[in-house]
């Protein structure tokens, strides 16, 4: 739900159904730590629609999470949560565009965290950094057709310019060999 933590629907081992229950009330581990739920979940649901996925590159990564203690918690990337449809998820904004990544733990706690507050493990990909790196967030929202634009160059002539002969040869089959291309100007129209 926008506006609330995220709510987990389950089946007990006895058969019983509850709904919307917060990250905090689940563990994979008997022994699992008592965490506060603003440590293991940063941001609260961005819109009531909602996609999850398996990040091919992410799937079966280890990962170090960075908790709002300030302590650094391993554990396991499980799958991500993605918000659209309502301009909270799907704007840049101040904050930039938020996901929550679901990582399982190690201390047996499950926890939804966004790109900025995960360290990603994949020894033939990424060298870890001992120091936490201050990258700028992305709060810009990119566009590369401008409505206010209007212009005659389109088909990639540049504005201004003479067309000029056609950058792709064309062959009449059977009547030139592939050395002898037949060139077609662009009509100045």
């Amino acid at each position: 739900m926008k506006g609330h933590a995220l709510g987990f629907h389950v089946m007990t081992d006895n058969g019983a159904v509850i709904w919307r229950l917060p990250l905090h009330a689940l563990c994979h581990k008997v022994d699992a730590p008592v965490m506060p739920l603003d440590w293991l979940q940063f941001w609260d649901s961005f819109s009531y629609e909602v996609s999850a996925i398996v990040f091919d590159r992410l799937q079966d990564s280890r990962v170090r999470v960075h908790i709002k203690d300030g302590s650094w918690q391993g554990g396991q990337y499980m799958f991500t949560i993605d918000w659209y449809g309502h301009e909270d998820a799907e704007e840049a904004g101040d904050g930039g565009h938020k996901c929550a990544h679901i990582i399982a733990l190690d201390n047996g706690n499950f926890a939804a965290q966004p790109n900025n507050r995960i360290q990603w493990f994949c020894p033939a990909f990424v060298t870890p950094f001992n120091e936490k790196p201050d990258y700028l967030t992305n709060t810009r929202v990119w566009k590369v057709e401008r409505e206010t634009e209007t212009s005659r160059g389109y088909f990639y002539d540049p504005v201004g310019e003479i067309p000029r002969t056609a950058q792709v040869a064309l062959y009449a089959k059977g009547s030139r060999s592939e050395d002898e291309p037949i060139l077609v100007k662009k009509s100045s129209k």
